[in-house]
């Protein structure tokens, strides 16, 4: 399940709640958004931490069909800030849907983990 993780590995080096008190004129829009990507990735290690521990991974929803989404509703459905992700078994994953969560983590390392 390691292989299949959506969160960076090592977001936690840049930790921003300090920069403040470092960089007092540090513009307040950038904090914010530093802020933003740091407690979006903290929720969503927390959410994979769960789902592993109950047997499932995350998949995003740009992974899943929508009507196969639609089927697994509010039972399996994680809303960390605007974007969902569904708790899928390796074993209930579809071919396309195992291909493209590769595709996303592939795609996101690229990008550097960067929220979209």
């Amino acid at each position: 399940m390691e292989e299949y993780s959506i969160v960076p590995p090592q977001y936690k080096k840049k930790d921003p709640r300090s920069l403040l008190y470092h960089f007092p004129s540090l513009p307040i829009v950038k904090y914010a958004k530093l802020m933003q990507q740091f407690s979006f990735y903290q929720a969503l290690e927390v959410a994979e931490n769960l789902a592993n521990r109950q047997g499932y991974i995350l998949l995003p929803w740009s992974c899943i069909h929508w009507q196969r989404a639609k089927n697994f509703g509010r039972d399996r459905k994680v809303k960390i800030g605007r974007k969902s992700f569904f708790m899928m078994r390796l074993d209930e994953l579809t071919k396309s849907e195992k291909e493209k969560l590769e595709i996303y983590i592939e795609e996101m390392k690229a990008k550097k983990w960067k929220i979209s």
